[in-house]
């Protein structure tokens, strides 16, 4: 079953590079997922990857969190290699993919652009759909988590980046899984709430406002939450993630629509 809510809004010149490839109006040229979170267990991306490959060439934006954590091991490539790969049969069909990194992604290099074939990027990803300026984020650095912030630079310091890599594969894995498990606890502690009641959400509007400048619609993920509202004045999607049978994703189209879809996979 498959259920999909639409949203179609204006557009504006700009100056960066478009990518409107011609083909039918209906027809798809863009596809942003995120929030994936891969961990070696059962999981629909795979997929939609396949659902992918038998449409005709596009661009796919991975906004980031795409495993539970990455490290720059054969180890995690071959974990992995069953989305890997199908991310360069997709790339060899003629697809273009990029993956803007977050926050699980704090140690990716050379290895998970090779072996996924995407082109890296960091800390945005600016492109134009048609007439429409978008600019994607993971949506790490929206929240307001002064404590994440601090962590989050320490992760991505070049003393760091250049230290880990020298231990053992095996320690470079437990280290993450402590990681994982303290920002689970975390987490588990900070959206508890009573039954009934709305998600939290920790957005803070001045970084949003600051993010979406020179854009016309910013685009997120991190908050594993689905929904397009106008925050401060900008137009914002939250994407959304893929919780046990479900995926979640936004289309584009050559004339700068934005759809956000749900979809259900069965196992």
């Amino acid at each position: 079953m498959t259920a999909c809510c639409t949203i179609r809004s204006a557009a504006v010149d700009t100056g960066a590079s478009h990518f409107a490839p011609r083909r039918s109006p209906d027809e798809p040229v863009l596809y942003i997922a995120g929030d994936v979170h891969l961990d070696g267990g059962a999981n629909a991306f795979p997929t939609f990857l396949d659902q992918l490959a038998s449409r005709r060439p596009a661009r796919l934006i991975i906004l980031g969190d795409l495993f539970e954590y990455w490290l720059e091991t054969a180890a995690m490539a071959t974990m992995h290699e069953g989305v890997l790969g199908r991310l360069r049969r997709l790339k060899a069909a003629g697809w273009q993919l990029d993956l803007v990194l977050g926050n699980r992604e704090f140690a990716a290099g050379r290895l998970l652009a090779v072996r996924s074939a995407c082109r890296l990027h960091w800390p945005v990803l600016d492109i134009c759909l048609g007439e429409r300026r978008v600019r994607i984020v993971h949506g790490d650095r929206l929240c307001y988590d002064p404590g994440y912030r601090m962590f989050a630079a320490f992760m991505r310091a070049f003393f760091w980046r250049g230290w880990y890599p020298a231990f053992p594969g095996v320690v470079q894995d437990l280290v993450a899984r402590f990681l994982r498990s303290h920002s689970r606890a975390k987490q588990r502690g900070r959206y508890e709430r009573p039954p009934g009641s709305r998600p939290r959400v920790f957005i803070d509007r001045r970084k949003v406002q600051g993010s979406a400048r020179t854009c016309d619609t910013l685009v997120a993920g991190h908050i594993h939450h689905s929904w397009r509202r106008t925050i401060g004045g900008v137009d914002m999607i939250l994407v959304g993630d893929w919780p046990p049978g479900v995926g979640q994703w936004v289309e584009g189209y050559a004339d700068g629509r934005l759809e956000r879809v749900q979809q259900r996979f069965e196992p």
